[in-house]
């Protein structure tokens, strides 16, 4: 029994307690009960951990319908309230054993029960315990001992009908060679009991990862979704950096959705592209067969790529795991630690394991699955569409004849100074910095209809308006200037603007001369002389590289 269950357990006994004495009085009897006879019958402890559990809480739809048994007798079956019941407790962390006992309560030996007409051995061992312990505590008046002679009737009664006979035989022996039925049991008492099924704290980081899942739930986007859970898990592992990825069974790469951590100058928080297959990070193939590793270059071979590759990146060691959702493998998370800092190992590799539970998780909530989706064409950080989008729409516009290509612009635009800014304020300013110029873009193509804006790099953005561009791109350019420049101190955008032209067959020969567009633009502002004014060498063509203004 894990303790997030534990604490559950608890919370929802307590809550009990406080609305309905007499039914927490009761539950705590039957759980007591149920111990003995689960004992007595030889029960596995996961059985007896789920019987135990589920009598505490047999009752909890009390707490949200308000509706009390009254009587002394017995109280007509009520299927509905346990499927109430047990709908509530297969939410909560490690309690889905609990809750399929308390939906099977009533059902019966004979198969006449509910809420499934469940027959024999097949009603779950610990739904057949629970309900062998209510039949004998029943309804008493408030405060009042059962009546233990009548009660033991009824069970014999009940027995190959309702109840299992073999529980029955064992439960006879039990209770008329073993200590007195007692009349009252504290619910301190049984809970308290239950600290024995609960695994001792080991050494381990695996507790920072509990309050993960209160987090998630809290989290009003997918991006601070995935933000939470690679935190939580950097801490854990005392990692120097983690990382979630998206895997394409296509190509056979991942594709990165978040960095976190101790990024090098190259890596982005959310990259807008940024791929990785076998060739530069050996192992992927392993996580595409659903299976994680751990490697180290204490105890790797000098040989081996995957710890020459660990070399190479300046680390010193790494552990993935994959992110099943149902069949599938989905994605994958990694975690890394600097060639001076700490070693990850087999016991971080379990770890890791729940981590990437904790995403598949996130992923398979339905409210949030189709978010996650979107990452596949939608850049996270600033909810641009990616380079995919881009190429998707230009492939668009070059399928169409070239008369139906006519008045089609785009306008490059590069974010200046964002490497000073994550170099000097950190990544989160940077962050800042992009989001704030992917609104001012979005604001001002957002005058002109059709108009698609895209995030396809660092600090890379692109704009297609498809139709108008001959009168709109220039105007939507100078509008998307003013509008970033207007969001803080010295905030500049390099834009280039291009039209489709007879000439041009691709998409590849429009983005290429927006490119040259903007490069022209940045060396009219630094004041440098236009590209074709400068010589060049003999037999060589000049490069950009060779011109560069910065």
């Amino acid at each position: 029994m894990s303790r997030p269950a534990r604490a559950a357990v608890t919370a929802l006994c307590r809550a009990l307690e406080v609305f309905d004495p007499p039914a927490a009085r009761r539950a705590a009897l039957r759980a007591h009960l149920v111990d003995r006879l689960a004992v007595a019958a030889g029960s596995p402890a996961a059985d007896r951990v789920d019987a135990i559990t589920g009598a505490l809480l047999a009752e909890v739809s009390i707490l949200l319908t308000h509706v009390r048994p009254v009587g002394t007798v017995d109280i007509v079956p009520d299927p509905a309230s346990a499927v109430l019941s047990a709908s509530v407790l297969s939410r909560l962390p490690g309690l889905g054993g609990t809750a399929r006992t308390v939906r099977h309560q009533y059902e019966r030996w004979d198969g006449s029960g509910g809420p499934h007409g469940m027959r024999g051995p097949d009603i779950p061992l610990a739904a057949r315990l629970l309900a062998l312990a209510a039949t004998l505590v029943g309804h008493p008046q408030p405060g009042a001992a059962p009546n233990w002679t009548v009660r033991q009737r009824r069970v014999e009664e009940l027995l190959g009908s309702a109840l299992d006979p073999d529980l029955g035989a064992a439960a006879h022996l039990e209770l008329t060679s073993g200590e007195p039925l007692k009349s009252d049991v504290e619910l301190d008492d049984v809970l308290d009991g239950l600290e024995r099924f609960v695994p001792p704290e080991r050494d381990s980081p695996v507790e920072a990862l509990v309050s993960i899942g209160a987090a998630v739930r809290a989290a009003d986007s997918m991006p601070d979704v995935l933000l939470i859970i690679a935190e939580q898990a950097r801490r854990a592992l005392q990692a120097s950096t983690v990382t979630i990825g998206r895997l394409d069974h296509d190509t056979l790469e991942y594709e990165t959705l978040l960095n976190i951590g101790d990024l090098g100058r190259d890596k982005e928080r959310f990259p807008a592209e940024e791929r990785h297959g076998e060739a530069d990070h050996p192992g992927l193939d392993t996580i595409f067969e659903g299976h994680g590793f751990v490697r180290a270059t204490d105890d790797g071979r000098a040989d081996d790529p995957g710890i020459v590759s660990l070399y190479q990146r300046g680390l010193r060691s790494e552990a993935a795991w994959p992110i099943n959702i149902g069949d599938s493998v989905w994605g994958v998370v990694i975690a890394t630690t600097r060639a001076d800092s700490t070693v990850l190992d087999h016991d971080d590799l379990a770890t890791l394991r729940l981590v990437a539970t904790h995403i598949a998780a996130a992923v398979t909530q339905a409210e949030r699955i189709a978010e996650f989706e979107e990452l596949a064409l939608r850049d996270p950080l600033t909810g641009l569409g990616n380079r995919r989008v881009l190429d998707d729409r230009l492939g668009d516009v070059f399928a169409r004849p070239p008369v139906d290509r006519q008045d089609v612009a785009v306008i490059m635009c590069d974010v200046d100074g964002l490497k000073i800014v994550n170099d000097n304020e950190g990544h989160a300013a940077g962050d800042e910095l992009l989001v704030d110029a992917a609104r001012s873009l979005a604001d001002a193509a957002a005058t002109v209809e059709n108009s698609t804006v895209c995030r396809i790099g660092g600090d890379e953005f692109c704009i297609i308006l498809d139709g108008g561009g001959m009168l709109s791109a220039h105007p939507v350019s100078e509008l998307a200037l003013k509008l970033f420049a207007d969001t803080g101190h010295n905030r500049s955008l390099s834009c280039g603007v291009a039209l489709v032209t007879p000439d041009m067959t691709t998409p590849g020969d429009l983005l290429r001369a927006a490119d040259e567009m903007q490069y022209e633009e940045k060396r009219r502002r630094k004041g440098l002389p236009p590209l074709e004014e400068l010589p060049l060498l003999p037999d060589r063509r000049r490069t950009r590289r060779e011109t560069s203004p910065d």
